[in-house]
């Protein structure tokens, strides 16, 4: 069965349809489309290191980190000064007190190791936790600026880009609204610090 329009086949329509369809999409062809899309960059540690906030955090890991390499560092050197009064020693000690001494450098000797890497993961532990907490208010910021400002995309910095054009890197201005947003507070006087 064929449905026609009164005063004209279907054909014709069909046909008529297909030729307008074929003219939009010549003309579509021919005219470039042009898409203004704006984009932006921004580095993601930089903005965690640049903050007031990152900075206290960093720097409470760092202090942790100077009094264990302080504790590693006495703790090697009592390793290495029972090593060396065995060396000096070990001919004139009855078997007895040799053996002892020798259990006593490898049990410090893994303790010592021990404490390396127990170290190694706690300091892992704390800047996975900076990272955690502070990666959900910059992506927050992120999409608020993006929308406010009309990016379409805002991609994050990595070693893979060899190049990109300074203006388009918007680090400076997440810091910057980050600080604003999330002031630091003071310890002693539990006041925002200002900038």
């Amino acid at each position: 069965m064929r449905v026609s329009f009164p005063g004209r086949p279907a054909e014709k329509l069909i046909g008529g349809f297909i030729l307008t369809v074929f003219s939009l999409v010549s003309v579509w062809a021919q005219a470039p489309v042009e898409i203004e899309a704006k984009l932006g960059f921004v580095s993601g540690l930089d903005v965690l290191y640049g903050t007031q906030s990152g900075q206290q955090e960093i720097a409470i890991v760092q202090t942790f980190m100077e009094e264990k390499q302080k504790e590693y560092d006495a703790q090697r050197m009592a390793l290495e000064q029972l090593r060396e009064r065995f060396d000096t020693q070990q001919l004139t000690l009855n078997a007895q007190t040799r053996a002892q001494m020798q259990r006593d450098i490898e049990v410090d000797d893994r303790e010592l190791t021990r404490f390396q890497e127990d170290t190694q993961v706690e300091i892992t532990r704390r800047r996975d936790e900076i990272f955690a907490a502070e990666d959900g208010k910059i992506q927050n910021l992120i999409t608020d600026y993006a929308q406010e400002n009309g990016f379409s995309v805002i991609f994050l910095r990595n070693e893979t880009q060899i190049y990109v054009d300074p203006s388009l890197d918007i680090t400076p201005d997440i810091i910057r609204i980050y600080d604003e947003r999330f002031p630091v507070v003071s310890a002693a006087t539990g006041d925002s610090s200002t900038p």
